[in-house]
């Protein structure tokens, strides 16, 4: 495998046709253990809320539930293929950035195919001097992206560490893994701006009543 995590290991493969491709395999018998394990640890929940009560603000059964969740949307590589197509539609026209051709036919549950990308990682910042990158324009580009994800979009990459943001010639940045997505609602989004805004402009008293009242 070129990557492994988990959940899923990737590995480098080349199509009949000659295209070059990444295919993310989820790990045989992945779904078993980690239902096993959900198993567990809501009997765990379940067991803190009636022993401890004074713990019930803190929702474990809850928490266990919205992991649950989100690790079962993760071990969906077919889902991960839709959530690529969803973001690359919402930058749709925006050169600065590239999203991994999914191939369709070639995706299920459990295998994702996807373009091989060929690109430097955003960590890597001897790599990015010798390809006469400018690591500032890429951070001014990433931070843009990531904003627009989270407050114009609400739909965002959950998980964008180094090892899955790729430079690209011409400082072109592509996102990896989309296995963790965030989503948020317009009340906050909303919520987000006046904040930001607030922090910005050093607006002590109405950071204070967005805290309180919001």
């Amino acid at each position: 495998p070129v990557a492994a995590a988990s959940i899923a290991q990737v590995h480098h493969a080349t199509l009949p046709s000659g295209e070059e491709v990444v295919v993310k395999i989820r790990r045989p018998g992945i779904v078993e253990e980690v239902e096993a394990d959900i198993d567990v640890l809501m009997g765990l929940a379940y067991l803190a809320e009636r022993r401890f009560p004074e713990n019930r603000s803190f929702e474990p059964v809850e928490l266990v539930g919205e992991f649950a969740r989100s690790i079962r949307r993760e071990m969906d590589l077919s889902r991960e293929g839709y959530t690529i197509e969803r973001v690359a539609a919402n930058f749709a026209g925006d050169p600065t950035l590239h999203f991994p051709r999914v191939y369709r036919r070639l995706t299920t549950p459990g295998v994702l195919t996807l373009e091989f990308i060929d690109g430097i990682k955003v960590s890597d910042l001897d790599a990015l001097e010798r390809a006469g990158l400018d690591r500032q324009l890429i951070a001014r580009r990433g931070a843009d992206a990531f904003l627009r994800q989270v407050l114009e979009h609400g739909f965002f990459h959950g998980d964008p560490h180094p090892g899955n943001v790729f430079i690209l010639p011409g400082n072109v940045i592509c996102l990896l893994d989309y296995g963790m997505i965030g989503k948020l609602d317009a009340s906050s989004r909303e919520f987000l701006v006046e904040f930001l805004v607030s922090v910005t402009t050093r607006d002590p008293d109405r950071i204070l009543s967005l805290l309180l009242y919001s």
